[in-house]
């Protein structure tokens, strides 16, 4: 079951944001505003004052961002038949709003364009392309890679954990208990320890996810529907999955919509989602044998 949340699509704001950095009314790092600030100031910039051009629907994107904002700290349920209203309702704001403001057809314009790291975006892109080409499993993992990439970029924005690891732990008692014990008991121990460890950092991962405004009930869902993947030293990744794990069209769309709303959730909240090095090879690894395949 998909919360009510997860169908409220962020994009009305998102285009909000766009325009306001396109135009240079706001530089990026003052894009901190609320939804009122970010509306007035448009409609006050002195280039479309002079043309007598505002934005379309305004009453209607006020009521629209109350509801969603209901949805999301009171956990209100709407009636279907109103997600359905709104949802035409978005497309007549972004279908006027593009022609105004960026002389384009919505047709021609995707949300995944607005993903500012070109890495994500990217692997989102190419998620979309393997979902067209049926090839539903691979088109999860490409996204949960990008959902992941993302999501360790939020990491750094945590307090360090320093010494408090299992490396170091491990090493301190190592000198003062462990090596004085029977070594299959000091292994025992050890990988005790670590699996310890293990759980606490999938605990603040979750944390982390809740705190940003994630879904509970999507986040659980995305994690039930995809594959468990984990990273390797040299840059490249190794999937778990089980031997009867065939996604299908519909769970694929459902997946790629998390990710891409996510993500573009998170650049709305201020976060900002560039992959540090080691994260920038990685994907790099990813993005030059996904050209390399299509080349061939």
């Amino acid at each position: 079951m998909h919360s009510p949340e997860g169908r409220f699509s962020q994009t009305d704001p998102l285009i909000l944001r766009t325009i306001l950095l396109s135009y240079q009314i706001r530089i990026e790092k003052h894009l901190n505003i609320d939804f009122e600030s970010m509306l007035k100031e448009i409609d006050s910039f002195p280039d479309f004052k002079n043309k007598k051009i505002k934005l379309p629907y305004r009453q209607e994107l006020r009521n629209l961002n109350q509801l969603r904002n209901m949805v999301q700290h009171h956990a209100m349920e709407p009636e279907s038949s109103t997600i359905d209203d709104w949802r035409v309702f978005t497309r007549r704001f972004l279908t006027k709003t593009f022609k105004i403001y960026f002389q384009l057809s919505f047709d021609e314009v995707s949300s995944v364009q607005f993903i500012e790291d070109k890495n994500i975006k990217s692997l989102i892109l190419y998620a979309y392309q393997l979902q067209a080409d049926g090839d539903f499993k691979q088109s999860i993992i490409h996204a949960k890679l990008a959902f992941m990439y993302a999501s360790y970029s939020i990491r750094d924005f945590m307090p360090d954990d320093g010494f408090n690891n299992d490396f170091f732990v491990i090493s301190d008692i190592r000198q003062s208990i462990l090596e004085q014990i029977p070594y299959k008991i000091s292994d025992k121990i050890e990988d005790t320890i670590r699996t310890i460890y293990s759980k606490i950092d999938d605990s603040k991962l979750y944390s982390i996810m809740i705190s940003s405004g994630v879904s509970f009930v999507d986040y659980k869902n995305f994690e039930r529907e995809t594959p468990h993947i984990d990273f390797t030293l040299d840059g490249g990744f190794v999937v778990q999955s089980g031997p009867n794990y065939e996604p299908n069209d519909e769970t694929t769309s459902w997946v790629l919509n998390f990710v891409e709303q996510t993500v573009i959730k998170w650049q709305l909240s201020g976060l900002d989602l560039k992959l540090n090095k080691s994260l920038q090879h990685s994907c790099s690894k990813i993005l030059n044998k996904i050209k390399h395949q299509s080349e061939q």
